[in-house]
């Protein structure tokens, strides 16, 4: 017992070192303050996770409560290790083999990050290394009455830290094969187990009587409590609410090919040939367990995960899966430790040396994965509460990670009790737009909002966190810091609107690179300071701060789309202010962050030809119609521009493409027949 322990706290040492300080991206907020309040995360409810940090926090309370659950993960994870280091033992693998395969799992940079965050694949990872324990550990009698109730109550219990827990079922099944006893009786030992453990969700309905401060869909009432567990806000196979992909073959050849590249990306290339010769050598290792256990546990819980969800390939949805990578590495450990068994058949020490030479490719990126110094979401969060002034109410247009670090500070550690939170979707904050609110229809909806955020705005408490700069009609929505305040009109922004929170927010590029949710919170903060440069009418600086948040975070889903959008009016609004240099930075930002697109290179002609330079206004036309041919704005603009310099075939040209493009009733075909006269004339 004594190798477990070691491992156990030299790992839960190193988990701790590199756990992140406080609040993190991602889900960490919600389940911070879920843990914090006894409180209900998002679907499925994660009723077991809660009642693990819960009583972790309490018993240990050091730092604030994300601290405490992101030590959870640290303690979870380095338990797991132990004991997939004591199952490798009882299957028979030498102390190189089954050291080293851990320490290799234990060094991965996944592994690492996902042992310093509040979230739930590392205690997810403990649930599913006691699984392989008590196989291992139960042998020949793995059918009997009391091992098969052990290894139910721990799946039922593991259901509720993540439900994809389940894809190892079919390991399970297989690991009774050819096991002494009644498998009928094994199988009703182990179901009882299983509502056993599962019974740990009844708590779910039981805090949601009591209304706390987290609570996912008010799960009071059997229909409540079905669609939380079975995740139908979300579809019950998806992994996010957009939805599954198509299930061709192509598409699945797609995701099986991700899981492979995300595989190599999360161990190395050492690691996986250690995996690729333990699986033709897995026989010749003589581990006690049959090679299709640890090959079923792999596939379903990886490839047959992907292929049910047929998750897509954005960069969003791809940050996101990466940490369910997690689960299926655990059944890659018995082939890694195969191989070393392989490797060190003749000589004992090429096995030793070989799990160190994969160890010591991974330490650089295992330091590297270290959240010790990541105050990103928590300072976020601090500098919206320190901008807002006393009694807000603070409407969230999106944004998780403005949802949940919110949440964690004002849940967990009770700051500004004065501030209300809302959120337009009425869901992570319900309550604010009616109890109704979510039965309504799209447009009743969006009449709601208006409405009370009218009274709110009459109020002089509103302020917004948004992109959207037309949420509430007849009002003017300023920059002010990371937060936008409504006005009635831009005349009455005052100076002390522009606040420079952002710079009480610690974090470098290069920290938030290695990360999509980082890099997509940190760009909103040049983002946002652009913004408020535009506001100022600096439209120079305020290109350049959205120029480096396009650089930040290129692949973030909204900075593209809202950086185009601030870049046209920025371009718009320099144009009317004649300000035609301010206005060609905005219109060649804009044009280069969407290259495909015509209508930036057509808003940078128009402008270049207000400012007298016609032959640069015809070049910016003719890359608009290159870029999309079918546009009849960019035909008719060019075709406007040889009017001008009395070109008339050419132009009549130009009008007679933008006609054929346009719907019935455009006027390009009008001129595309005065031109051609004047041509005549001419003639």
């Amino acid at each position: 017992m004594l190798e477990p322990l070691i491992l156990f706290l030299v790992f839960a040492a190193l988990g701790i070192y590199q756990a992140a300080p406080s609040v993190t991206t991602g889900d960490a907020g919600e389940f911070a303050a879920a843990a914090a309040s006894w409180g209900v995360p998002h679907a499925p409810g994660y009723a077991t996770w809660t009642a693990l940090a819960k009583a972790l926090g309490t018993a240990l309370p050091f730092g604030d409560w994300a601290y405490r659950a992101n030590l959870l993960s640290a303690l979870c994870a380095a338990a797991a290790l132990a004991l997939l280091c004591d199952a490798l033992r009882r299957w028979g693998a030498g102390r190189a083999a089954r050291l080293g395969a851990v320490v290799i799992l234990g060094l991965s940079p996944l592994w690492r990050e996902q042992s310093a965050v509040a979230e739930a694949f590392a205690p997810l990872a403990l649930f599913a290394a006691g699984l392989l324990w008590l196989v291992a550990a139960a042998g020949e009698r793995l059918l009997s009455p009391g091992p098969a109730a052990a290894l139910g109550l721990v799946f039922g219990l593991g259901l509720g830290v993540h439900q994809t827990l389940v894809l190892v079922l079919p390991a399970l099944l297989l690991a009774g094969r050819g096991k002494k006893g009644s498998w009928p009786a094994a199988l009703a030992c182990a179901a009882l187990g299983t509502v056993a453990g599962f019974s740990a969700h009844l708590a779910i309905p039981l805090r949601a009587l009591q209304s706390p401060p987290v609570d996912w869909g008010h799960a009071v009432t059997p229909s409540a409590f079905l669609r939380l567990l079975l995740r139908r806000d979300y579809g019950t196979f998806a992994l996010t609410v957009e939805g599954a992909r198509g299930f061709g073959p192509v598409e699945l050849g797609a995701q099986l090919w991700r899981f492979v590249r995300s595989s190599v990306d999360v161990l190395g290339a050492p690691a996986l040939l250690l995996a690729g010769v333990g699986l033709p050598g897995f026989l010749r290792a003589g581990l006690a367990v049959r090679v299709s256990v640890p090959a079923a546990w792999l596939f379903c819980a990886g490839p047959l995960f992907l292929f049910l969800g047929r998750p897509g390939f954005d960069a969003q949805t791809s940050g996101a899966l990466e940490r369910f990578s997690l689960l299926p590495l655990i059944g890659l450990v018995p082939f890694i430790a195969s191989g070393l068994a392989v490797i060190g058949a003749r000589v004992t020490a090429f096995s030793a040396y070989a799990a160190l030479i994969a160890a010591i490719s991974m330490l650089p990126d295992a330091l590297a994965a270290s959240r010790r110094n990541d105050f990103l979401a928590y300072d976020y969060g601090r500098s919206i509460l320190r901008a807002l002034p006393a009694s807000s109410t603070l409407v969230m247009d999106g944004g998780d990670d403005t949802f949940y670090s919110l949440m964690h500070l004002t849940v967990s550690s009770g700051l500004r009790p004065d501030v209300v939170l809302h959120d337009r979707g009425g869901v992570v904050y319900p309550g604010g737009y009616g109890r109704d609110f979510r039965a309504l229809s799209k447009e009743a909806k969006e009449a709601r909002r208006r409405e009370v955020e009218a009274r709110w705005f009459s109020s002089g408490r509103l302020w917004y966190s948004t992109l959207n700069d037309n949420l509430l009609p007849g009002a003017v929505l300023a920059p002010a810091g990371l937060l936008r305040r409504p006005l009635a009109s831009k005349a009455d922004l005052p100076a002390s609107l522009a606040l420079d929170e952002t710079t009480a927010v610690r974090w470098t590029p290069a920290a938030a690179e290695a990360r999509y949710r980082d890099r997509a919170l940190a760009a909103f903060m040049p983002y946002q300071r652009g913004v408020a440069a535009f506001s100022r009418g600096e439209t120079v600086e305020g290109v350049s701060w959205i120029e480096s948040a396009a650089a930040l975070a290129p692949d973030a889903l909204w900075v593209v789309p809202t950086a185009s959008y601030a870049l046209g009016m920025a371009g718009y609004g320099a144009v009317e202010r004649k300000d035609w240099h301010g206005a060609e930075r905005a219109y060649r930002a804009g044009a280069a962050l969407e290259p495909a697109k015509a209508q930036p290179m057509v808003n940078l002609g128009v402008a270049l030809e207000r400012a007298g330079r016609g032959a640069e206004a015809e070049t910016a036309f003719r890359e608009a119609i290159r870029r999309e041919p079918a546009s009849a704005p960019a035909w008719a603009a060019l075709g406007s521009r040889l009017w001008a310099e009395e070109r008339w075939a050419d132009a009549a040209d130009a009008f007679d493409s933008a006609a054929a493009l346009e719907p019935a009733g455009g006027r390009s075909a009008a001129w595309a027949g005065q031109a051609r006269a004047r041509a005549r004339a001419k003639r």
